[in-house]
């Protein structure tokens, strides 16, 4: 069913910046682009680490994104007039806040900005009413969307639980067919592992499938298996929690980024005031696309959060041009590039900011789908948050992944009966509750610890009491 139509979500674009994004896109399609494949070699692994979390890191692993707008600057006022003179002549601006569209495919809004207070948000857990969303993935099949489909019509949830009845995380689970092992899944911090074998390369679609967790094996033959373990489950001490903040940073997400730099402040200081003790570190990838300043910058994991908070006030909107951005290419750096700490023991999620789609007909060396399957073999869970001008596309890949890694979909919401999503999505009001952004992220990262301790984790109280006016 086809949600309640929403508000025009894309009144959150500043005119100023819509324009210098499309100027920069025009003056770089006359220019050439890099390839987008790179060069062949081994599949990327996972950096780790056990270093101590109160340690600052390496800072930006592949050099600040200032310095490299700076760098990419270079004031040549020819180029920026030539693509002035382009833009007239290949883009008609619509009227009344519609999008429009230049030659390129670059999207510009004319709308005045409002002050929108602290962004809104509601969430959905695609797991919980899997056949509804093996529905969703049917119907929006029929639209012939440029994605990156995924197979995931076969699932079975394996719970493993210690001797103690708390939840075993970060455990290897094994799916094997035979003595053949097609896949593995880590549990996450509420000792379930989603496998989807339908997914696995090495599955021949027949035969008996078995998952093996250190040594104790359960026939998958049902949708929910458990596994009991003659071990102790849960956690001693400090909870090691690393969390990668994943940003569109693209001129098109200006007004969401200044919002997220106060957004992600209270959240660190909230989650660090948790009942439960945790050892947090925070670690942040942002990225945009080819031919702009930079593609992925990544700033590595970090116990000190003032050097974090230094490195999120470095990040500005600017660029992307067309729709889609490098998302394929961040996912994998985000991946891969920061030490992450050893999964036995660290509870790990990703929060995705964004509002486009990947780049999804450019060959890449390592596509999305390639890098959820690389998170859920790790035990990361990838929480996309969808916002303003998500359409159809983006909210599909996103669901992707948050439905693969066992996490849940975050999406901006705007008001009564307004969210960022696509035309198409199945997602209605009723199905979601409403909260300040801050408070729905503390609340999963406190679900989160509260699974694996076994109580209930209170939060800490917001800062400040501030009414948003919904529009």
């Amino acid at each position: 069913m086809n949600r309640t139509p929403r508000t025009d979500a894309r009144s959150f674009r500043a005119t100023t910046a819509r324009l210098l994004t499309l100027l920069l896109a025009l003056t770089l399609a006359a220019s050439a682009c890099t390839s987008g494949s790179g060069s062949e070699g081994a599949a990327p692994t996972i950096t780790t680490t056990d270093d101590d979390p109160t340690e600052t890191g390496r800072g930006w692993l592949d050099g600040s994104p200032a310095d490299a707008d700076a760098s990419f600057g270079g004031g040549d006022e020819e180029a920026m007039a030539t693509a002035e003179g382009d833009m007239a002549m290949t883009t008609t601006m619509a009227s009344g806040g519609e999008a429009a569209e230049s030659a390129d495919g670059a999207r510009v809004v004319m709308e005045e900005p409002i002050d929108a207070g602290p962004p809104r948000a509601g969430s959905i857990d695609d797991n919980e009413s899997f056949q509804d969303y093996l529905a969703y993935l049917e119907r929006i099949a029929g639209l012939g969307l440029p994605v990156r489909a995924v197979d995931v019509s076969t699932q079975h949830r394996v719970v493993v639980t210690g001797t103690n009845g708390l939840p075993v995380a970060g455990l290897p689970v094994v799916v094997r067919q035979g003595d053949v092992e097609i896949g593995s899944v880590r549990t996450g911090a509420d000792g379930i592992a989603l496998l989807h074998p339908s997914a696995m390369a090495g599955w021949d679609g027949a035969g008996q499938l078995v998952a093996v967790a250190s040594g104790v094996e359960v026939a998958l033959d049902a949708p929910t298996v458990e596994i009991a373990l003659d071990q102790p489950g849960g956690v001693d001490g400090a909870i090691a929690l690393d969390v990668l903040f994943l940003i569109d940073a693209t001129g098109s997400m200006g007004d969401e980024i200044e919002r997220l730099k106060q957004t992600v402040e209270e959240v660190t200081r909230r989650a660090s005031a948790l009942d439960t003790p945790i050892d947090l570190r925070l670690a942040l990838t942002v990225y945009r696309d080819e031919g702009d300043a930079y593609v992925s910058r990544t700033f590595d994991f970090t116990g000190d959060i003032d050097s974090f908070r230094q490195a999120l006030s470095e990040v500005v909107a600017e660029g992307g041009g067309d729709y889609p951005e490098a998302l394929d290419e961040a996912l994998a750096d985000a991946l891969t590039k920061p030490s992450w700490r050893n999964p036995d023991t660290t509870i790990q999620l990703t929060f995705l900011l964004a509002d486009a789609p990947p780049q999804v007909g450019r060959q890449v060396d390592q596509p999305y789908d390639a890098s959820m399957t690389m998170a859920a073999e790790r035990g990361i869970r990838i929480f996309p948050i969808a916002s303003s001008d998500s359409d159809d596309q983006a909210e599909y890949v996103f669901r992707q992944l948050a439905q693969f890694t066992g996490a849940r979909f975050v999406f901006l919401t705007y008001g009564v009966g307004g969210a960022a999503l696509g035309e198409s999505s199945d997602i209605e009001s009723i199905d979601y509750e409403e909260l300040p952004l801050e408070d729905l992220l503390v609340r999963l990262i406190a679900e989160e610890l509260a699974d694996l301790t076994g109580t209930d984790v209170a939060l800490p109280p917001a800062q400040s009491t501030t009414t948003t006016t919904e529009q």
